[in-house]
């Protein structure tokens, strides 16, 4: 019986010890603590002035000349050495120069044949056209005069009446001259000229090399005249419009590159719901196949503030220094990312913004603010 007495006593005890314990600590939460202002955790701090921020959008891709061709064989031959500029890679040509040239000779013999032939045909019609179509003669016979078997043909005088073109169509001379011009446009094809002013990029055929129909022998492209297609998810092509100025981010030229959005596609890419957007660039320090990064701007938000994305937390607050220099947060939106930051609005003017990253931070901790 004692010792159960001094069970019970002792119980109590530990019970009565236990309570004041506890609430001796719930004393101690409610109690201020007392700072040293040399072991505060010291912060950067920015005082925010909200303003009109661009929103502009980041993009890659590879530039590609505007105005290029494939060189391709329509004929075939061995082919020619050409005397001022060889057929390879880098070499520049003017508009109307000889970019390659196959050897003809053979085909140049066929060509003359049948304007030999016309002129034949012309000879033989002459008398009966002086007798019966008198007021055409003097053209017809100047043509025969003027027509050569070297040079190209140029077009038949005109017929004075109906009976004098049945006459002329019963005589073949009407097929026989479109023979001729057809001849005489594959006889151009031998011959490929610089339609424009620009440099060989691919050659494909050596000198001596010989060249079949629909053979590729190379590409040659306008070198100063460039352009590159990109992608803008569809909830923002609203934004772009046609000769908008973009801009090319480079690291290894300071003089900003700004092109205009010249096209803008009218389909949508149903796997990545974004639309194709395509900038052109006029500039000779740009190259063929090279990859870019494009600002493209998208407009502007009113009273917002630009901050780093480090400092938006869960997307929808952010860390500030109060007047009691305590940390507090504030909730924010997030309008718009870039990949370093973001444009918020919801801080107003004045507010204390925390700019340095601190481990461990927590509303309510004391802290010694700095001002950058």
């Amino acid at each position: 019986m004692r010792k159960s007495l001094v069970s019970i006593g002792f119980g109590l005890l530990l019970l009565i010890v236990g309570i004041y314990v506890s609430n001796l600590i719930i004393d101690l939460n409610k109690t201020e603590p007392t700072y040293n202002n040399n072991s505060l955790t010291s912060v950067y701090v920015e005082v925010v002035k909200n303003g009109s921020n661009k929103i502009e959008i980041e993009r890659n891709g590879k530039l590609k000349s505007s105005n290029r061709i494939s060189i391709i064989s329509e004929v075939q031959g061995t082919k020619k050495k050409n005397r001022n500029k060889s057929f390879k890679e880098g070499v520049s040509f003017k508009k109307g120069e000889t970019l390659i040239e196959i050897n003809s000779a053979e085909f140049n013999s066929t060509v003359k044949q049948a304007r030999s032939e016309l002129k034949n045909l012309i000879a033989s019609v002459l008398p009966d056209i002086k007798i019966d179509y008198t007021e055409n003669f003097n053209e017809w016979k100047n043509y025969f005069d003027n027509l050569s078997v070297e040079n190209p043909i140029s077009k038949l005088p005109n017929s004075s009446s109906e009976k004098e073109n049945l006459f002329l169509v019963g005589r073949g001379i009407e097929s026989a001259y479109y023979k001729v011009k057809n001849l005489e446009e594959r006889l151009s094809k031998y011959k490929m000229q610089a339609p424009f002013d620009g440099v060989l990029v691919k050659g494909n055929i050596s000198e001596g090399g010989y060249i079949v129909p629909n053979q590729v022998l190379g590409e040659f492209i306008d070198p100063n005249n460039f352009e590159v297609g990109v992608n803008i998810p569809v909830n923002l092509i609203e934004k772009i419009k046609l000769n908008q100025s973009v801009s090319i981010i480079s690291n290894e030229n300071k003089n900003t590159i700004t092109g205009k959005i010249k096209r803008i596609n009218q389909k949508v890419d149903e796997m990545t719901q974004t639309i194709k957007i395509f900038i052109e660039f006029n500039n000779k320090n740009l190259f063929e196949g090279k990859f870019v990064e494009l600002k493209i701007p998208m407009g502007i938000i009113p009273n917002s503030q630009i901050i780093s994305r480090s400092l938006l937390i869960n997307d929808n607050y952010v860390f500030i220094a109060n007047e009691d220099d305590k940390i507090s947060k504030i909730n924010v939106t997030p309008l718009f990312y870039n990949k370093e930051n973001v444009i918020v609005t919801g801080i107003n003017d004045g507010t204390r913004l925390i700019t340095s990253n601190v481990s461990d931070i927590y509303e309510g901790m004391k802290i010694k603010v700095v001002q950058r």
